[in-house]
């Protein structure tokens, strides 16, 4: 945790001595899900394996003629692997970079190493892939950021979670790239039309053409009775 916060530290203090602007968010493509399925099974296994062990040592015997117990510990210790598999690759340190993403750049620590990079100053490119046939299909867009130099900065392959940030790393770049906004012009409020005399009802003297008028009208109803 100390390492961590260190980091942290230091990418926000280059940051803002490059003038990125508010810190936004951590990114970094070593996200799974896969903890989902390899958690239950080892903790599934974990427990199967110690019941069969107390079987054995108390001399009942174990299931399987004994060689339940040998699999079920290299089982175990393999899902334990796959779950904090992701949590291994982005520690602090290793070689998955760590993206710490500003308005205007990113900060990226890759093996302890912190480097700064502006938007502009990167490009991405996606391609689609997929993998698999039939039902077991799987399609996602790879996103590889580039340095100006042809370096690759870092690879999301689009099948991670959203908590990877691939996704608002991106909207960042789209940002900075498209520049500050064009305020829109200031034009002045419209004059308010004319206000129209209202009508007067019916029964009441007006003066003009509109008094005669009604004095017609009341007429010709007064004749029709």
């Amino acid at each position: 945790m100390g390492k961590r916060k260190r980091e942290r530290d230091r990418a926000l203090a280059m940051g803002a001595d490059a003038a990125f602007g508010r810190y936004v968010r951590f990114a970094c493509p070593a996200y799974s899900n896969a903890w989902i399925f390899f958690g239950p099974l080892a903790a599934f296994m974990g427990w199967g394996t110690t019941l069969d062990l107390v079987h054995i040592f108390s001399g009942e015997g174990g299931m399987g003629h004994g060689w339940f117990a040998p699999l079920g510990v290299l089982v175990t210790v393999l899902a334990l692997c796959g779950t904090f598999a992701a949590r291994l690759e982005r520690r602090v340190g290793g070689p998955t970079p760590r993206l710490y993403c500003f308005q205007l750049g990113v900060v990226v620590a890759t093996r302890g190493v912190l480097r700064a990079h502006r938007w502009t100053e990167l490009t991405i490119h996606h391609q689609k892939w997929q993998r698999g046939t039939g039902d077991g299909i799987d399609t996602g867009t790879r996103s590889t950021v580039q340095a100006r130099d042809g370096s690759v900065v870092v690879v999301f392959e689009g099948n991670e979670p959203d908590r990877a940030g691939g996704w608002e790393m991106e909207r960042l770049h789209k940002a900075a790239m498209r520049g500050p906004g064009t305020p829109a012009p200031v034009t002045s409020p419209t004059p308010h039309p004319p206000r129209t005399p209202p009508r007067p009802p019916y029964g009441k003297r007006a003066s003009g053409r509109q008094g005669s008028w009604n004095r017609v009208r009341g007429r010709r109803r007064g004749g029709r009775r």
